[in-house]
């Protein structure tokens, strides 16, 4: 993770990969991880880890979710089910997802690829199934397309603490800009979500426009529409308006 993270041509066209590494894990942490390594991490959360709690639908699919009724401050809002709220915990993944990342995987069938969007899953009815890969499959390869909003592109995150800590709210963008108009937007959002999360509707609501106060509002509460929160999470929904428009502002207001 730190040698892509501080690659000088990851840095230059595609700064969005590189902060969302940098501002991963430690830096004891991302000497030693792998990038397949990190986009596979488990999609997990407190009652998961603790196995005093025996209704955790991952851990013993059928049992229940003791996070729905529980302490779920850290918890989902997008792409939830009735069996689990667990937020995906990684930064990379969205950046990957932003830049429309395709992922090569190697297994007993050969070399196969496609478009990393497709590579995690929601919960569903089936939450302990996490990812698309099969049994004997691992990550060879990341492809990302060079491009405009690429170049253009930002990682924002907003924790608790500054350092070692899981997002409460983030956002990957990369924007094309014809002057100060939008030619095309790309947002992915992480720690809202049980896996990571592509905002498309945001997107299509950019294409065309300026970036002014009311059109950044009306995006913001696009990608949080189909938000379902709980009793502790609900000003998740809020954190994470604001943490998109400030990444919009922020990679508009980039040198390039």
């Amino acid at each position: 993770m730190s040698v892509a993270a501080e690659h000088p041509d990851i840095r230059q066209n595609f700064p969005v990969v590189s902060q969302s590494l940098q501002l991963a894990a430690s830096a004891q942490i991302r000497n030693m991880a792998s990038l397949g390594g990190n986009v596979l991490q488990r999609t997990r959360c407190s009652y998961f880890r603790d196995v005093s709690y025996e209704n955790c639908n991952k851990r013993r699919p059928g049992s229940g979710c003791a996070a729905l009724d529980g302490f779920n401050r850290s918890h989902a809002v997008l792409g939830t089910s009735d069996q689990c709220i667990a937020t995906y915990p990684g930064d990379f993944a969205q950046a990957l997802i932003a830049l429309d990342a395709k992922i090569e995987v190697l297994g007993r069938r050969g070399i196969r690829d496609f478009p990393f969007a497709r590579l995690h899953r929601q919960p569903g009815e089936a939450p302990h199934l996490e990812t698309t890969l099969a049994a004997e499959e691992m990550i060879v390869a990341f492809y990302i397309p060079k491009s405009s909003y690429a170049r253009r592109s930002l990682f924002l995150k907003v924790r608790d603490r500054e350092s070692y800590e899981f997002a409460l709210a983030s956002a990957a963008v990369g924007l094309d800009l014809d002057g100060d108009r939008v030619r095309q937007a790309r947002i992915a959002l992480g720690g809202v979500a049980t896996v990571p999360w592509r905002a498309h509707k945001a997107e299509q609501i950019l294409a065309g426009e300026r970036l002014n106060e009311a059109i950044l509002n009306t995006a913001a509460a696009v990608a949080f529409e189909d938000a379902v929160p709980r009793s502790h999470n609900a000003f998740k929904v809020e954190l994470g308006k604001r943490t998109l428009i400030r990444a919009l502002r922020e990679t508009a207001a980039m040198e390039i």
